[in-house]
């Protein structure tokens, strides 16, 4: 069949080729997503995301996730790659996100990624991200305009070092500048600022571990303190208007190792992930043998979402949906579970919340929960004092492995930024523990009960 052009000269959107969104993720909080891209990224066939964006807001979606690793010297794939993969996945027919740090269009090489899809016919859309300049102007209280101090903004990149940009305008936003700094600095002042022209350097922007510099220019080019990646430079007066004490640095910084957030208040907080990305490193055949026999089992408990989330993925992949689950008491622990549940159209019978000294089993044996065949999806790693406890009151338990743990060591946590660490079950302690053997005596420890304090006792002790 033959495709013409509709009245407007639109090109006819051919289905098998797939589509394309162009997405900016935002400068790093995984909050700072909009509404728009985070359907697009739940409609998703496969997600390539960058360096940048953070696994936190990644892990939430159920496509198929290609990590390209795009940062300056270090590039897991170079761009003429990522847009084969693009134009690969989308020729397949595929829905496919590409997820960029910041806002695709502003130093962020969207518009090279759209004339690969436009060369071999792939339609696609744009998705604007916040820009890292507008998240670190928010975080730290830098306005880049402000009526009598800054009626004018440029955003510049720090590289290439011989073309680097000084725009006449009253703030500069200079992007890229870990290793450049300097140079910035000196074009800046070869342009004939002002030595005392006000100058910030903002790490790691809208992240649990940003850092603002503050000085002038004159200060800053003597200086040789490191700036690391990513990094962002402020130039120009209104950045007199940075407070140390501002919003974000006000709030404490507390590490999730799991469990429900909300115990926590946004107000007072900022919530860190604890960032083992969870990944279905199930054993296949024993998923299989599981539900083959689901009938057999009386009471299915959810300790997390992520247990929701990946049983649930296996559950539809074999063919069968949550008619299966009929006859089966459900119990889920904590909101988030209870909300991943509820995606998938279920409601739990029961739904657990540990108090500070009894565990998820002491809740159950409140419910009298004796006698059942139990089905325990979760973590490759077992918990074992659950499974003990459920055991001990006359159950038979079966863990079942349905996703597995993965820490990417570029993305292990900054323990200098953090006021507190929430252990919600013996699992994450042992998890914290591989990557850190000892924690600051300033940090302050919650458990979510007693099992959990027992084994941070037994691991990290005096």
């Amino acid at each position: 069949m033959n495709h013409t052009a509709d009245q407007h000269g639109n090109e006819p959107l051919d289905r098998a080729k797939g589509y394309v969104y162009i997405v900016g993720a935002g400068p790093g909080d995984p909050e700072l997503i909009t509404v728009k891209a985070q359907r697009v990224l739940s409609e998703a066939d496969v997600i390539l995301y960058d360096d940048l964006v953070s696994l936190e807001l990644v892990d939430q979606f159920n496509a198929l996730k290609i990590y390209t690793g795009k940062r300056k010297d270090s590039h897991h794939f170079e761009q003429e790659e990522i847009n084969r993969e693009i134009v690969r996945h989308a020729s397949e027919g595929k829905t496919v996100v590409r997820l960029k740090g910041g806002d695709p269009f502003i130093f962020g090489r969207g518009g090279e990624e759209i004339d690969t899809l436009r060369n071999v016919g792939i339609h696609y859309e744009i998705i604007p991200g916040i820009t890292a300049a507008h998240g670190a102007s928010a975080y730290t209280e830098i306005p880049l305009t402000m009526r009598r101090i800054s009626s004018s903004v440029a955003f510049c990149t720090g590289h290439p070092v011989n073309r680097i940009q000084v725009p006449d305008t009253d703030t500069i936003v200079y992007y890229m500048v870990a290793s450049t700094v300097h140079d910035v600095l000196d074009a800046v002042a070869a342009k004939g600022r002002s030595g005392a022209t006000m100058v910030a350097v903002v790490q790691s922007a809208t992240q649990y571990n940003q850092k603002t510099y503050t000085g002038t220019l004159d200060e800053f080019r003597r200086r040789e303190k490191a700036v690391y990646s990513p990094a962002l430079l402020i130039i120009g007066d209104s950045i007199g208007q940075f407070i140390e004490h501002n919003w974000h640095s006000r709030k404490k910084k507390v590490l999730m190792t799991g469990g429900d957030s909300s115990r926590y208040s946004s107000t007072d907080y900022i919530m860190v992930h604890f960032p083992c990305r969870k990944i279905s490193g199930a054993d296949l055949d024993a998923v299989n043998r599981v539900l083959d026999h689901i009938a057999d089992y009386s009471l299915l408990f959810f300790p997390n979402k992520f247990s929701v989330k990946y049983f649930f993925r296996f559950l539809f992949e074999s063919g069968r949906d949550v008619r299966s689950l009929a006859h089966m008491t459900i119990c889920t622990a904590g909101s988030a579970a209870a909300a991943e549940l509820q995606e998938s159209g279920l409601v739990a019978d029961h739904y657990l919340e540990p108090d500070g000294t009894v565990g998820y089993a002491e809740r159950l044996r409140e419910l009298c929960v004796s006698g059942q065949q139990i089905l325990l999806p979760g973590s490759s790693i077992t918990d074992d004092s659950l499974v003990a406890g459920l055991t001990q009151m006359g159950n038979s338990v079966t863990p079942l492995g349905v996703y597995a743990h993965e820490v990417r060591q570029d993305e292990v946590i900054d323990l200098d930024f953090i006021d507190e660490i929430y252990f919600s079950s013996p699992v994450c302690v042992r998890n914290f523990q591989t990557l850190f053997k000892t924690i600051p005596g300033r940090i302050t420890v919650t458990t979510a009960d007693r099992s959990t304090q027992n084994e941070y006792d037994s691991l990290f002790g005096d």
